[in-house]
């Protein structure tokens, strides 16, 4: 069994350490954040200090895609989050009570789209405590990796990692590191050091700025959701986010340049818009427990450590978000890691002995399996940061056959249960949305039931906007 050092106990990081540790091996997990861990959710809440995850007390998610990993790697922590308050939302459910459906059209397989959700510092505060109770685990807080170490390369003209070094000027030997080090990884600075080649990075920004506050209800209750999580309504979205312990978010976005709406983060504008959208309102019926909390300038970014099917590196294997880091809108984040550090422990135990076959292998199956999940990612966010440049400026939002076929497609799951089902596929991250769309008959079957839809009740057109926020 392997010596492996982890960067990092964020989601990723996190499972990582506890994957490979339940397969034997001594795990190490470097934390540059410090202080003691949270004593309990509240604590984690309203305490933990987490300055690594610029994004921690922003909105989160966590779909079924990356539940159902919880609960078949690590059911341990998937029941510590169901004890900690963890809420189980069920959009199929949902969609028949709003619309009166009768439960009896409720199918077999309907249990894959039931999330266990909570709270980014609910989740990583169970995935802290359990790997602090875990065999074969040591976790050290406050301590930053400085650099690499190099050790005897395994192939001619590549590095290979044998350890990190601390800022400390502590040295740890590893067989194997796991970089788990997030949106803000310096691991292209780490391999320009040791010499590598630079591994191939497309990186742009996302072009959308966040603004976010939680809420909390007296009784332990989340307010009923009467719309889709995601809701767009012209130059803005709606995100409105069911949580642990009667715990909830609210998240407007828009485009980063759009400076009217920069006025988003103002409480008072904040509330005035969302009360100005008839499904949403009702979610204001809380305590706010939280301040406005914004974030822009966030990159998508993907890094490929294959060159010409040559590994840059061995020794070394990044995951979650310092390989591929999306726009967080859609949720998939947390669901992506988890995904990611499955493939991680499946490639380790094929490939240890092998630091060569284990990095190439690695590549290629994180470009089969992550890749094309990115990559749609990627064309939902240039499609939306498109038209709400386009509305924002005041010019046509150009008219595709994609954008009316999708219009089409959104309209018919607010009141179709076949289109619902589809729709939610691709939001629970259970299917890309190229294979949900390509099934026989279901694009004609959403145009036709669009072509009746009755349209839901509007959001504040951007004339209204503007008087909100003024």
């Amino acid at each position: 069994m392997a010596e492996i050092v982890v960067i990092g106990a964020g989601i990723g990081g996190s499972a990582a350490a506890l994957l490979l540790a339940r397969d034997g091996h001594s795990v190490t997990v470097l934390e540059r954040d410090g202080g003691p861990l949270a004593r309990s959710v509240d604590e984690a809440w309203s305490s933990w200090n987490r300055r690594a995850v610029s994004q921690f007390r922003l909105a989160h998610i966590l779909l079924p895609r990356g539940g159902s990993i919880l609960s078949d790697e690590l059911p341990d922590v998937a029941a510590r989050l169901e004890l900690a308050g963890g809420l189980h939302l069920d959009p199929i459910d949902g969609f028949l009570r709003q619309s009166g459906t009768p439960r009896r059209h409720r199918e077999p397989d309907d249990d894959r789209f039931t999330m266990l959700t909570g709270r980014r510092s609910t989740i990583e505060w169970v995935l802290a405590v359990t790997l602090e109770i875990g065999p074969s685990i040591s976790v050290r807080r406050g301590v930053a990796v400085d650099s690499l170490i190099a050790g005897s390369r395994a192939a001619p003209g590549t590095p290979h990692v044998a350890g990190v070094r601390l800022d400390s000027g502590e040295e740890i030997a590893a067989d194997l590191v796991v970089d788990a080090t997030g949106r803000n990884s310096p691991t292209v600075r780490w391999l320009s050091a040791l010499g590598a080649i630079a591994p191939h990075e497309v990186v742009e920004d996302s072009g959308f700025a966040y603004y976010c506050r939680f809420f909390a209800s007296a009784d332990g209750t989340v307010p009923e959701l009467r719309a889709p999580i995601l809701t767009p309504f012209g130059s803005m979205s709606v995100l409105t986010i069911p949580s642990d312990n009667g715990t909830w978010a609210i998240m407007l976005y828009a485009s980063s340049t759009d400076k009217l709406l920069r006025r988003f983060r103002q409480p008072e504008v904040f509330e005035s818009v969302v009360r100005q959208c008839p499904l949403h309102a009702h979610w204001l019926d809380g305590e706010p427990i939280s301040e406005m909390a914004s974030m822009v300038g966030v990159s998508d970014r993907k890094r490929t450590f294959l060159v010409d099917d040559q590994p840059v590196v061995t020794g070394m294997l990044s995951i979650g978000d310092a390989a591929a880091c999306s726009n967080p809108s859609l949720g998939r984040g947390m669901s992506f890691a988890l995904m990611h550090t499955v493939l991680l422990r499946d490639m380790v135990r094929k490939h240890l002995d092998d630091p060569v076959e284990l990095a190439r292998e690695f590549g290629r199956q994180t470009e089969l399996e992550i890749g094309p999940w990115y990559d749609e990612t990627r064309r939902i966010d240039r499609s939306r940061i498109e038209e709400m440049r386009a509305i924002a400026d005041g010019r046509e939002v150009e008219d595709t056959p994609q954008r009316r076929m999708a219009a089409a497609f959104d309209a018919a799951a607010n009141s179709d249960l076949t289109v619902f089902r589809a729709r939610s596929e691709i939001m629970c991250c259970l299917t890309r949305a190229d294979e949900v769309l390509s099934r026989d008959g279901l694009l004609e079957h959403a145009i036709e039931v669009a072509g009746t839809a009755v349209d839901p009740p509007p959001g504040p057109d951007r004339a209204r906007l503007g008087e909100l926020v003024s």
